[in-house]
């Protein structure tokens, strides 16, 4: 990976997909890639759902020295409910910080569809101008069904905040693939799979 003058999440993109796509770049690094903004200060990505694609990307934050932040493991069970995991790793006097999921708002089953079948013949695999608008879309009347969902993931959240400090200080120290399965363990029962179970 490079710093200064390449793109750190376009390599951590190309990295996530070597030999099969895996993840497509999201959100702000997206909006950097189409040349509609100059920097984002982390990346985003939609995952493949599925064990291999987690497998393999643990091994590539594991390759980084990256750490779990507070959010859900990086398991399809999460995954699949509409979570988000969270990691980050220091390179050189950058902190590289990965937002991951499966299930972007807004994006329909046959968006995503349509999205993996183009990234999977396409030069870089990074969301579409139209599936970025689609993201980002915020403060509308008719997103106020998001911010009822928001709610409800605080509510769900809310316990696992509460035990994260005490996971946290359990996993200093280890690599993301020595964390994940003592966070996972620590998860099940306490964060629902569903966003919907909370409510």
């Amino acid at each position: 990976m490079t710093v200064g003058g390449g793109n750190c999440y376009l390599d951590l993109t190309r990295e996530f997909n070597d030999g099969r796509v895996r993840a497509i770049l999201s959100s702000g690094q997206a909006a950097v890639v189409h040349r509609i903004a100059m920097m984002s200060k982390d990346g985003d990505w939609i995952l493949r759902e599925d064990q291999e694609a987690c497998r393999h990307i643990l091994a590539v934050l594991k390759a980084h020295g990256a750490r779990y932040r507070l959010g859900a493991p990086l398991d399809v069970r999460w995954l699949r409910g509409g979570w988000t995991s969270h990691a980050e790793f220091a390179l050189g006097d950058l902190r590289v910080r990965t937002d991951l999921c499966t299930r972007p708002p807004r994006l329909s089953e046959e968006d995503l569809g349509a999205l993996w079948h183009r990234s999977e013949g396409g030069d870089f695999p990074v969301v579409g101008l139209v599936e970025l608008a689609e993201i980002k879309k915020t403060r509308r009347e008719k997103d106020y069904p998001i911010i009822g969902e928001i709610a409800r993931y605080l509510r769900a959240a809310a316990l696992w905040r509460r035990r994260w400090t005490g996971v946290e200080a359990m996993i200093a120290g280890l690599s993301i693939r020595e964390a994940h399965e003592m966070i996972v363990k620590a998860a099940e029962g306490v964060l629902p799979f569903e966003l919907s179970e909370a409510s």
